[in-house]
Order: C-alpha cells, then sequence, then structure tokens
C-alpha cells in the first residue's frame, strides 16, 4: 500500500508486544517497546499522503484504543509497585523497631 501504512501496521504490531510485555510485568521490555513505536508513528506522520487517509485513520484508531488499553495496564502497575513500596517500608519499619528491641533487651 505505502510506506507509512507499513510503518503503522509495525507499530500497532508493537503496541501489541508492548501490552503483553505490560500483562507480564516486563517494565523494561514494555518501555524499550513503547519507544519504538513512538518513533514508527513519527516516521509514518512524516510520510502522511492524502490519497490514503481512509486506511491510516483506521490504523491511528486502532493504535489510540491500544494505547487506552496500555495506558490503564501502566497506571494498574504503577499502583502495584507503590503498594509494594510500601508494604516494603512498613516491613523495614517492623524490623527496625525489632531489632532495637531485642537490642535493648540483652544489655
Amino acid at each position: 500500500m505505502s510506506r507509512a501504512i507499513d510503518l503503522l501496521d509495525e507499530a500497532l504490531d508493537l503496541a501489541r508486544k508492548e501490552k503483553s510485555a505490560l500483562e507480564d510485568g516486563e517494565y523494561d521490555e514494555a518501555m524499550g517497546l513503547a519507544e519504538k513505536r513512538g518513533e514508527l508513528t513519527g516516521m509514518a506522520w512524516n510520510l502522511f499522503e492524502p490519497s490514503i487517509a481512509e486506511h491510516y485513520k483506521k490504523r491511528i484508531m486502532e493504535l489510540s484504543n491500544i494505547q487506552k488499553q496500555l495506558t490503564e495496564l501502566a497506571t494498574k502497575a504503577r499502583d502495584a509497585v507503590r503498594q509494594k513500596l510500601a508494604s516494603s517500608r512498613q516491613e523495614k519499619r517492623r524490623i527496625r523497631g525489632y531489632h532495637l528491641a531485642v537490642g535493648q533487651a540483652l544489655q
């Protein structure tokens, strides 16, 4: 069809892989895929031709829908990491308190 459409198809493929990576907790991989996807989308934008507008629009809409899903997954992942961090901090305080209590008991 056109190079722009091919680039958008590649970006869609990367978005699906990114979604899978997020679902699997592979955040570094997801970030790399997101960067590549952004580059491909930018390149496709620079190659836009009015004659392919309808095909272009279809793929952009699909990318937009996947982006919404990616945003939801990333938000859930961020919230889970924050919860684990808070839990870890609380556990650290407990252990520090236990350590102080044992140290005082041994004196």
